[in-house]
């Protein structure tokens, strides 16, 4: 049998959770009411600051997964061959992971004898091979190169002149030291720069002669 005196203690909690659970209520919907100026301030500013928490947070969660490239000379998963390095912005060009493709070509030439406009540039090999493509004169380094494709990606060009020194620089044991490379860089209307991977000898060679060349590509830092 219950005593009174338990039947007025459990009255009395039920009366209490009841008056606690309107308060909370109330100071929910008008906090302003049980607070001074100075809590009221400070309530304002953490709300503030969890909103744009909560909103920083969903922008991160949309972000892609940044991913970052792996050691020089290693293969890169899925970006078409070997990361090389990642190259300043300079030169009106934009920073940027050099990467350069496995596979090669043998006893290739530049191309004819004849200066074409716009494949000069020491730093651009994107340009270079456009360039040469576009002359509608027979550019076989540059042509095998801009149609190399790997990993899905078929953005691939003639290495510049720079290209391939960094290559030399960062991974040169994944090259031939046998023969020299073409790079997209011409010097005159009979002559391209070519690169050595024993000594690291960059030189002018005869458009004509046939050598070594490989496919590499950009990926930018900057949309």
């Amino acid at each position: 049998m219950t005593s009174l005196a338990t039947t007025s203690t459990s009255l009395t909690l039920h009366r209490a959770t009841a008056a606690f659970e309107n308060w909370e209520n109330n100071f929910r919907a008008n906090p302003e009411v049980f607070m001074t100026q100075e809590e009221t301030a400070a309530m304002a500013v953490a709300t503030l600051s969890e909103g744009r928490g909560i909103h920083f947070m969903a922008l991160l969660r949309d972000l892609p997964a940044l991913e970052l490239p792996p050691a020089a000379g290693e293969i890169w998963p899925g970006q078409g061959g070997r990361f090389i390095c990642t190259i300043a912005a300079s030169a009106g060009l934009p920073a940027r992971h050099l990467v350069f493709g496995v596979d090669e070509a043998e006893e290739l030439a530049f191309g004819p004898y004849e200066s074409i406009a716009g494949a000069d540039s020491h730093l651009d090999g994107s340009a270079n091979t456009k360039a040469l493509i576009a002359s509608g004169k027979e550019h076989p380094a540059a042509a095998w190169a801009a149609a190399y494709t790997a990993d899905g990606h078929s953005d691939f060009h003639l290495p510049s002149r720079h290209d391939l020194l960094l290559a030399y620089i960062h991974a040169k044991e994944h090259f031939d030291t046998d023969d020299w490379y073409w790079s997209s860089t011409q010097g005159s209307r009979g002559l391209a720069f070519v690169q050595d991977f024993e000594d690291g000898n960059s030189y002018w060679a005869d458009k004509d002669y046939r050598h070594r060349a490989r496919a590499c590509r950009w990926i930018p830092l900057t949309a």
